[in-house]
């Protein structure tokens, strides 16, 4: 069997846009807009202002746009501000089985590059569509260990891959070349440690945007010559061994060349830590059906598998901790009927309320669901009243997978939501319908131009 870098650099320099499925098509589109969306209102706050202004700075004069303003500079600068200021929202799309983020690592990079040399939307689709299937399958290589036996945050170790695919495919690489940029990334992409995320430490907003920048670095080493060595993911010394204690490395030929892996990822509806939407469907599930008033709450257990039990703190001090807090995040559901960006602000986090229900939950670790981990990121939620009333609810794969998915209509919901945040519900729309034309637009400045001036909202 060939080595992993060699049969995906095969299968992604024979792949065109010709050879691509509608639907795969359709999907990748709706990919765009979840990013751009999360993207623009990510550039309204603190983090969107304070990395554009570092972008700016360093990156210097280019041509990719930065969202949120009117200036531009080079490509992996504008890749690393846009990234970070869509990873930071928390409801970036999520491959669950890799326990990547593909979206935010790979369309960041990729519309960036096709605004810098003026590429068309076929163009942007394509790299987006083959920029997952790299991600998704060498996070299949090393998942769940990279998890459950180590300690990295597998989508920001992971997300180099996706942008550094991107950038190859929309620089025209041949098949050795893309080969070698798969072993250019996995050498100097980051081995992001879990423990930011966890704390919710502010670097922790910026490591998918270093994703996108090092995936452009990567790409670009490599039209220099250099390259990395084509055993790069399962040698001896290579990524999975460095990353997982267990990989199966034939999970990447499943279905290469045949079935895209974009169609199998879940966009969020929750502003949240994907490990905790399964318990936020449960909560409020047992929320609509008994009528549960939080003053009336004795305790609640939430059993889950290992990984969704790490995220145990129950008075965050940050947004980013509030976001990957589970008990805050069943406080705030229970309390307000939803999870969405208003209640992961400083005004809420600090509410006594929330804090005095997020103390009553206990986090615990399931070792029978943890079996079930990662085909489905189970929950079981199970609230005792005052009166010693017992309510429980399970939910096993969270609203937004494939298998309960968004509709192209709640997705547009999301999406202006989260734009408007930025722009005119009228400038929204347009870009918007923009998206769902990139198949027709010769160049994709004719997107980007719309995304340049968000921050002048009417």
């Amino acid at each position: 069997m060939s080595t992993i870098a060699r049969s995906l650099a095969q299968t992604i320099a024979r792949i065109q846009y010709q050879d691509l499925p509608q639907e795969v098509v359709h999907e990748a589109k709706r990919r765009v807009a979840d990013v751009i969306g999360a993207g623009l209102s990510g550039s309204t706050g603190k983090v969107g202002e304070q990395i554009r202004s570092f972008a700016v700075r360093k990156g210097g004069e280019g041509k990719a746009t930065i969202l949120g303003i009117d200036q531009t500079t080079t490509a992996e600068y504008a890749a690393l501000a846009n990234g970070t200021m869509t990873f930071h929202m928390e409801l970036d799309d999520v491959h669950r089985t890799s326990h990547t983020h593909p979206g935010v690592t790979t369309i960041p990079a990729a519309l960036a590059i096709c605004e810098e040399n003026k590429l068309s939307g076929k163009d942007l689709l394509l790299a987006t569509i083959l920029g997952y299937e790299a991600e998704i399958r060498i996070g299949l290589a090393v998942s769940p260990s990279i998890y459950t036996d180590r300690t990295f945050l597998a989508p920001g170790t992971l997300g180099i891959f996706g942008a550094t695919i991107a950038a190859s495919k929309l620089l025209g690489h041949n098949e050795n070349q893309i080969a070698g940029a798969i072993g250019t990334a996995s050498y100097i992409g980051p081995i992001a440690p879990f423990e930011s995320f966890r704390l919710g430490a502010p670097a922790k907003d910026t490591i998918m945007g270093w994703a996108n920048y090092s995936g452009i670095l990567a790409s670009n080493l490599t039209e220099v010559g250099f390259s990395g060595p084509e055993t790069s993911i399962e040698g001896d010394f290579g990524f999975s061994p460095t990353v997982s204690k267990v990989f199966a490395t034939t999970r990447v030929f499943n279905g290469l060349g045949k079935e895209f892996e974009i169609l199998n990822t879940g966009i969020k509806p929750y502003a949240c830590c994907r490990q905790h939407h399964t318990a936020v469907d449960a909560i409020l599930a047992l929320r609509e059906k008994h009528k549960i008033a939080p003053k009336d709450v004795e305790k609640i257990v939430h059993r889950t598998f290992v990984v969704g039990s790490r995220g145990t703190e129950k008075r965050p001090t940050s947004i980013p901790a509030a976001k990957y807090s589970a008990p805050y995040t069943i406080a705030v559901a229970l309390t307000y009927g939803r999870a969405w960006r208003g209640e992961y602000s400083m005004e809420y986090i600090n509410k006594p309320n929330l804090l005095e229900l997020a103390s009553k939950v206990k986090v615990l670790a399931d070792d029978e669901l943890e079996k079930l981990y990662d085909e489905k990121w189970p929950s079981i939620i199970e609230v005792t009243m005052k009166d010693k009333q017992v309510y429980t609810a399970r939910c096993d794969l969270p609203k937004g997978e494939p298998e309960h998915a968004l509709s192209d209509e709640e997705l547009k919901e999301k999406f202006i939501s989260l734009a408007t945040d930025a722009i005119p519900v009228e400038c929204a729309e347009e870009i918007w319908n923009k998206i769902f034309q990139l198949d027709v637009l010769d160049d994709v400045t004719e997107l980007t131009a719309l995304l340049k001036t968000s921050l002048l909202k009417a």
